[in-house]
């Protein structure tokens, strides 16, 4: 009787296949990533391009502003991270190279690595972390709020008034915080040799000649316009994509950051075989 039919067993998705399932997802959601990412820089390029040929375009208002927040803001907590890197580095160089006699080459270590490669990801691992959230959190509250639909009704583009001034503070302070990281860096480097090496101040300045020079402080700091591009473009285009929910904007905010700190480690080691297959 039809009371009494068997009924269809559901297919359980197998472990493999829900792994491949993920996989694929994963992969295709990269991909749907960076495909958006390459047109907001395009965007943002004819941005730039409008506001080179209409100067009457930019707002020079709201660049300081932004400027302001995601540059001069950060000076001390950078500063204090990367001094204190600096010193460990210093401290733990010191112990490892002390069974061999070669404690002072310590210092040609935390010098190259403080300019080259820990001045540089330190300070944009943590200008990702402060401004590209809140470049996230800023313009998804407007979207979720309407703001930016009424600004379009009103003629105002979006890009003009809150995406360029934005990205180009980033531009702009982003080097010259790496340029603060890699002093401090050194500074914090030099306070621990003096402690555990016993060096003067004169000849930790001597030792630091003799193990960089301009090329090594290139090397850092060619990458920071790059990163703050990177840093500037998810940050905002991820507050573009919050819809109306608070739940969105969380969700877009942790993206934001995750996003830009992985695409800065990817372009560091990008920037590091380019400059070593170069000679630089």
């Amino acid at each position: 009787s039809k009371g009494n039919a068997p009924r269809p067993k559901l297919q359980k998705q197998g472990a493999l296949d829900q792994m491949v399932e993920d996989f694929t997802k994963a992969l295709t959601g990269v991909w749907s990533d960076a495909v958006q990412l390459t047109s907001f820089l395009g965007e943002v390029t004819a941005a730039l391009g409008r506001m080179i040929v209409q100067p009457w375009r930019f707002r020079p208002t709201s660049f300081v502003h932004h400027l302001d927040h995601a540059g001069l803001r950060a000076v001390p907590i950078i500063g204090l991270i990367c001094f204190l890197i600096g010193a460990v580095v210093m401290q733990q160089g010191v112990v490892q190279l002390k069974p061999f006699g070669a404690e002072p080459f310590a210092v040609n270590m935390v010098a190259i690595l403080a300019l080259r490669e820990v001045g540089i990801l330190l300070t944009a691992i943590m200008v990702a972390g402060r401004s590209g959230s809140a470049f996230t959190a800023e313009i998804g509250s407007m979207k979720m709020r309407e703001e930016i639909d009424a600004m379009r009704t009103l003629g105002i583009d979006p890009m003009d008034t809150l995406v360029l001034p934005r990205v180009l503070a980033l531009i702009v302070a982003l080097p010259l915080l790496t340029f603060i990281g890699d002093i401090t860096g050194l500074i914090g480097g030099g306070v621990m040799a003096i402690a555990v090496l016993g060096l003067d101040v004169p000849t930790y300045i001597d030792k630091l000649h003799e193990a960089v020079d301009f090329q090594h402080f290139m090397a850092g700091m060619i990458k920071a316009p790059f990163a703050a591009l990177i840093i500037g473009l998810v940050g905002c285009l991820e507050g573009l994509k919050v819809e109306g929910s608070a739940e969105s904007l969380g969700t877009h905010v942790t993206s934001a950051v995750v996003k830009a700190i992985f695409l800065v480690i990817i372009l560091d080691a990008v920037f590091a075989m380019f400059l070593s297959a170069i000679g630089m």
